[in-house]
């Protein structure tokens, strides 16, 4: 008898442990995914400037509500695109000869139901207009005086122009007759660099140099009867890049400061920068798209991002960048939050490769680095790439962020193309597709996978099928998100900031460190509820801030985080 229950248990454990190691892993993309995750993934130009081969870049960009779509607009872009979802981007390519696409800086406006559009330029350039933007139809209507980084806003029978682009001169504006376009007003003066008491305009990626900043990329918003001119600097070169606010009474100003400036600042994460944009509005709910940085192969190699934006309980504005590199949930979604609780699951988890060519490693897939990359040697046939997320967790979507190592091409590329299939496993070894991409067609540099449900893995592959960009394929990060099934880290219980005594643009902010993290974030802003600032730090317990404000008081905090979730702390600290 005992030697029979011996039995039975035996069977028993191992039909268990049997179906444990053969549990199947069913994943479905989403049909109608609620998320998005920057930098948007666009069909990114190429440069055709001498020297430019192989560089994608997209800046400066304009987003515009048009009938039942969303018109967005960049510099260098061979066209622009349209949306009605924020998932799927259609690229309207056009001649130059018909859109001065190739401009800088491009400044539109809507006015009985045509679009109208003028680039950057030295002098005068030409006005035209557009019913069927979506066919690429444009007409001419007049020169008129734009300059460098023009921007619109309508009001009444008035159409203000805001502009400039410079290390010396300010920001411009003038007033045209919306009908007419005459001229109706002299050129006023609204703002200009105040590097000794901005921290955050000084030139450099921590605000370093001593040069003077361009301030440029003007943009207008109307909120409860106060105009906010928006202005980017310090350069769009570097993670610094942010936007500051002066607010008026009347869109011609006077403007004074707004001390929480920057009001759109990310300069640190994946992908840093959050300047030269605008601020849209979709469904009742503000949105800033914005300019990010990588300028590693040239300056203006960048791409555009989105992000939640607003004004608060006391008019103040602000650009939610909160791990804005992670999956957030799409304008047309409207739920409690702006993003859903996902963490990255693969930072710096154990990767292997099928080959790797020098100078160029396997760790840059999962260091949260967009100017690092892998790349294949080539030689070895189909590439594929492994991460092993060391403990099982849920996964909820992907992330693949593709680099142009060796790519030679100008401009837009009908033929160009990443196919990919995604498998996950349990153990390393018995794998399940749970994305096949085998026969994509399309160029999309930053791909973005929601599934329908999550899925419990520990291994995550990406598999090459077809790579048109150049002969070796290369990646910049392969990004896994889910929840892990741990403990989130326990919450910063003593920090001190130290301002600095020469210059209280700049300030050192140190804490205890927390075990069980990935990493900290910073929240910084002008009061307790106003905290609009952030700065994530995975590799220290000490942190320079040099982007104040000179004569302003400053609150901070700092929130730990890990693969399992966020932990806020109870505590702030107050700086004079």
């Amino acid at each position: 008898m005992k030697k029979q229950l011996f039995m039975l248990l035996a069977c028993t454990s191992f039909l268990w442990t049997g179906c444990q190691q053969e549990k199947e892993i069913h994943a479905r993309i989403a049909e109608s995914p609620k998320t998005f995750c920057n930098p948007v993934n666009l069909d990114y130009r190429f440069m055709v400037i001498e020297g430019g081969d192989g560089i994608r870049e997209a800046a400066d960009p304009v987003v515009v509500p048009y009938r039942d779509m969303y018109l967005l607009f960049a510099s260098k872009s061979s066209g622009y695109w349209y949306s009605k979802d924020f998932v799927n981007w259609d690229h309207v390519i056009i001649p130059d000869t018909v859109l001065p696409v190739e401009d800088y800086a491009p400044a539109l406006f809507v006015h009985n139901d045509y679009v109208y559009y003028v680039g950057s330029t030295h002098g005068k350039g030409m006005l035209y207009r557009s019913n069927d933007p979506v066919a690429g139809r444009w007409e001419p209507v007049r020169e008129i005086w734009s300059y460098w980084d023009p921007a619109f806003y309508v009001e009444g029978d008035n159409l203000y122009m805001y502009y400039g682009c410079s290390p010396i001169d300010p920001i411009h504006a003038r007033v045209l007759d919306l009908n007419t376009l005459e001229e109706k007003s002299e050129v006023i003066d609204c703002l200009n660099c105040d590097k000794e008491h901005h921290g955050w305009e000084r030139t450099g990626e921590q605000n370093e140099l001593p040069r003077r900043p361009y301030i440029e990329g003007a943009w207008m918003t109307e909120h409860n009867g106060r105009y906010y001119l928006q202005y980017a600097g310090p350069g769009t070169e570097w993670k610094s890049y942010a936007d500051g606010v002066y607010v008026g009474d009347t869109p011609m100003g006077p403007f004074r400061y707004a001390g929480n400036s920057p009001v759109s600042y990310k300069p640190t994460g994946f992908i840093g920068g959050a300047g030269h944009g605008c601020v849209f509005q979709m469904g009742g709910r503000y949105w800033k798209v914005a300019t990010n940085s990588i300028s590693v192969r040239h300056m203006f190699e960048r791409r555009i991002s989105f992000f939640p934006s607003g004004f608060d309980q006391d008019d103040y504005m602000y650009t939610d960048t909160y791990l804005g590199d992670y999956p957030m949930y799409l304008p047309t979604v409207d739920p409690e939050g702006s993003r859903p609780d996902w963490m990255l699951l693969s930072f710096r988890k154990p990767v292997t490769v099928s080959s790797s060519l020098s100078g160029y490693p396997a760790e840059n897939l999962v260091d949260e680095e967009v100017r690092t990359a892998w790349v294949a040697d080539g030689k070895k046939g189909t590439e594929w790439v492994q991460i092993d997320l060391e403990r099982e967790a849920d996964v909820y979507a992907i992330q693949l962020n593709y680099d142009e190592y060796g790519a030679t091409q100008k401009g837009i590329n009908p033929d160009l193309y990443q196919s990919y299939v995604l498998y996950a496993s349990h153990d390393g070894k018995k794998w399940y597709v749970v994305a096949d991409k085998r026969m994509k067609r399309t160029d999309t540099p930053h791909d973005y996978v929601e599934f329908e449900s999550p899925f419990s893995a520990r291994y995550i592959k990406w598999e090459n099928c077809g790579y048109t960009i150049a002969d070796q394929v290369s990646l910049r990060e392969l990004r896994v998100f889910g929840k892990g099934k741990g403990k989130v880290p326990g919450a910063v219980s003593q920090f001190s900031v130290v301002r600095n005594p020469d210059d209280s643009c700049k300030a050192v902010i140190s804490w205890t460190p927390v075990d069980n993290t990935q990493g900290y974030i910073i929240r910084s802003g002008i009061a307790v509820d106003k905290l609009y600032h952030n700065y994530q730090v995975t590799d220290s317990t000490r942190f320079e801030l040099t982007g104040l404000n000179s004569g302003v008081n400053y609150y901070f905090t700092i929130d730990s985080y890990n693969e399992n979730g966020i932990t806020k702390s109870n505590m702030t600290y107050l700086i004079r």
